[in-house]
């Protein structure tokens, strides 16, 4: 019989949006804790750099040991958490690499495990749901350089990384008191991967690429980009990157309030289109405020589009941990788009040209709608 749609409870949320959080904080501090890492080591860029190789791996690799019980995956991470942040602020620079590499494991594993409960959960809801997580996140990611900021007026890395310890503590506590997973449904004999559910893991892995290499294609080069294309002074030009991330913020709390309403593909294919429009609006515009406009439309039309991903590949799977190869490939797209725009730029001369890889990337998403047309959501049911 049919499936009553199941509503997250309010102490479910309650854990569930704080320790997203906390991972989009570990997820980006690396940057900003940088310099007092460097300086205690004496590290250079390409060690740096490794570092940021290494956990950023690690982070993929995490999603990758998702599969199972995803509450209990929850607590495993944070708990696991507690572990490589307390060890980063005593390890010496011989162990860094291999912390560094744990610790993007330990990142991974609960930043992944909350989607992917959320979707075996509540499949039914889990497009707002997913994308109100997401802002929660990008919350605590535009926290993590002003926490860093605060801790290093007065104390160096090693005290923040402590402070996160503590924090990854009290994280696991809450996951392990409140969360829990529901109940397997019985699954038939002949409940097979199919050449279907591989197409669909392909096509959705495919898609998960394309919009986190777009994000960081947009984050890593468009302040570079602001500054090459303004022709207002430095300062105002770096500052123009703002509108972009006002846009992404704003959006992600919205568009899960709209997402309660309207059906996620329409919302999805409108998100495209208007981050297509918009990264092309950024490439011609013939003034700063054209530009300006083009940021904050381009961030607010890219916010729900990885959520909304996800969402859409819950709906149509019947086996939820498939979703760890998506979240696995997505970590690749963020690190390969970011490479090409930057090749590209370097081998033409032109910056101009080179972040048009995302107007190019956004175009082979639209196609991949197309391939999504014929493959529905299945109406779920139990046995």
């Amino acid at each position: 019989m049919p499936v009553l749609p199941r509503s997250p409870s309010v102490r479910t949320l309650a854990v569930l949006h704080p320790v997203f959080a906390l991972t989009g904080v570990l997820h980006t501090v690396g940057g900003a804790l940088l310099p007092s890492l460097a300086a205690r080591f004496h590290l250079n860029d390409s060690t740096s750099g490794l570092l940021f190789l290494l956990y950023f791996a690690g982070t993929s690799l995490g999603a990758l040991l998702c599969r199972g019980n995803y509450a209990r995956l929850i607590t495993i991470g944070f708990a696991a958490m507690v572990c490589t942040c307390l060890a980063v602020s005593v390890c010496p620079r011989s162990l860094l690499a291999p912390v560094f590499l744990l610790l993007g494991i330990s990142v991974g594993v609960p930043m992944s495990a909350v989607t992917l409960f959320v979707g075996h959960t509540y499949p039914a809801r889990c497009a707002p749901l997913l994308t109100f997580l997401n802002f929660s996140w990008s919350i605590g990611a535009l926290a993590a350089p002003l926490i860093a900021a605060r801790v290093l007026m007065h104390h160096s890395y090693q005290a923040s990384y402590v402070l996160f310890a503590s924090a990854s503590a009290v994280a696991a506590f809450a996951s392990a008191l409140v969360l829990s997973d529901p109940p397997e449904p019985a699954r038939a004999p002949s409940d097979t991967r199919s050449n279907t559910a591989f197409y669909l893991i392909a096509i959705f892995a495919f898609a998960a690429f394309l919009q986190v290499g777009i994000e960081n294609t947009v984050a890593a080069w468009l302040p570079t980009y602001a500054l090459r294309t303004a022709a207002a002074g430095l300062v105002l030009a770096a500052a123009s990157t703002s509108f972009y991330w006002a846009g992404f913020l704003c959006s992600r709390g919205l568009s899960s309030l709209l997402l309660l309403r309207a059906e996620p593909m329409r919302v999805f294919r409108i998100a495209v289109g208007v981050a297509f429009a918009s990264a092309l609006l950024l490439e011609f515009a013939p003034s700063l405020a054209a530009r300006n406009i083009a940021m904050f439309l381009l961030g607010a039309s890219l916010a729900p589009t990885y959520p909304l991903v996800l969402a859409a590949f819950f709906a149509r799977s019947r086996h939820t941990a498939d979703s760890r190869w998506i979240l696995f490939t997505a970590g690749f797209g963020g690190s390969v788009l970011p490479w090409i725009a930057g090749f590209v730029s370097t081998h033409t001369g032109s910056l101009r040209t080179g972040m048009l890889t995302i107007p190019a990337a956004l175009l082979v998403m639209a196609f991949l709608l197309l391939a999504l047309r014929n493959h529905q959501p299945p109406v779920p049911t139990t046995q």
